[in-house]
């Protein structure tokens, strides 16, 4: 008899932690410095994006620790591993930056009702420190390609974007006596990072309901596996994922005929090689049914 083996794979980020770390504490120093600075100015479009900023650098900061983490083995207590805390950073990380723009929507509509004028030029400075410093931070991330740096990466373009519109705001207000350009800039970047945060939420709330993944469909994974030979039939079908990247399949496998213990091992090894390399899904658990058994399991539909 053969040996067959479904082999693991196994992907490493070295440097990852060290990027995600100092992203972090650039962002999170430089965010505790416009919130200061915004009240220092009287801008609310400085506000809004350090409120952005901070939120930013708490998904930041969660992400350098879950990068920690995910180097971590399991425990018997949590045989999954700390996987799973990436949803509760996204919950509390969303909690803050919709408490955060709520604020900003308020403080905004204050201003346009009762004008004040900000400090044009203090602003024009923030707003080129805060490209600087969040430039500074992609370009450091951009060296690498882990799905936390990926994801955070694009954070870091959302907040350059927003500090060239306060640049642009600034430069107006510095040559036109328009006060009320602020809180409009402030309210306008307040509503725009609350959409995509709710946006981002219910992402979060399809990973943490262990929906099937946005990027897979249930019926199509079914219908590939179907067509490997000894495949009649499956049931029992379950995918979600564990944080948004590892995903998990589960599935009872009808066979055709009576298989050797040999060649069901062989079988197993297809189709979990198909799920990883057509699909990505490094863990499946697969159950083999013989033809005509009756499946004892009597939750599946």
């Amino acid at each position: 008899m053969g040996h067959h083996d479904c082999h693991d794979h196994h992907h490493h980020h070295h440097h990852a932690t060290k990027r995600i770390g100092f992203a972090f504490f650039l962002n999170f120093s430089f965010a505790l410095v416009e919130i200061f600075g915004g009240i220092w100015v009287n801008s609310v479009a400085i506000l809004s994006d350090a409120i952005h900023d901070l939120g930013d650098s708490l998904a930041l900061g969660l992400a350098w620790i879950l990068e920690k983490k995910s180097h971590g083995k399991s425990t018997d207590s949590y045989s999954y591993g700390f996987r799973r805390l990436s949803i509760v950073s996204a919950f509390f990380t969303a909690g803050v930056l919709i408490l955060g723009s709520c604020l900003v929507i308020y403080q905004s509509v204050v201003r346009i009702l009762h004008p004040e004028p900000a400090d044009a030029v203090g602003m024009m400075g923030f707003a080129v420190l805060g490209i600087i410093v969040n430039g500074a931070a992609f370009f450091k991330l951009n060296g690498g390609n882990s799905h936390n740096e990926n994801a955070l990466k694009w954070h870091l373009i959302e907040d350059v974007m927003g500090w060239v519109i306060v640049l642009i705001g600034a430069i107006i207000m510095k040559f036109a006596d328009l006060p009320l350009l602020d809180p409009i800039l402030g309210l306008g970047l307040a509503i725009w990072i609350l959409f995509n945060v709710i946006k981002g939420l219910k992402k979060t709330i399809d990973v943490f309901l262990q929906a099937v993944p946005e990027d897979l469909s249930l019926t199509v994974l079914t219908r590939r596996l179907k067509q490997v030979p000894g495949v009649e039939d499956l049931h029992h079908l379950h995918l979600w994922t564990m944080d948004g990247e590892a995903h998990i399949f589960t599935a009872h496998v009808v066979m055709k005929e009576a298989l050797t213990s040999d060649q069901v091992i062989r079988l197993k090894c297809q189709m979990k090689d198909i799920l990883l390399k057509e699909y990505k899904i490094k863990e499946a658990t697969l159950e083999f049914e013989w033809p005509l058994e009756t499946c004892n399991d009597l939750t599946h539909d």
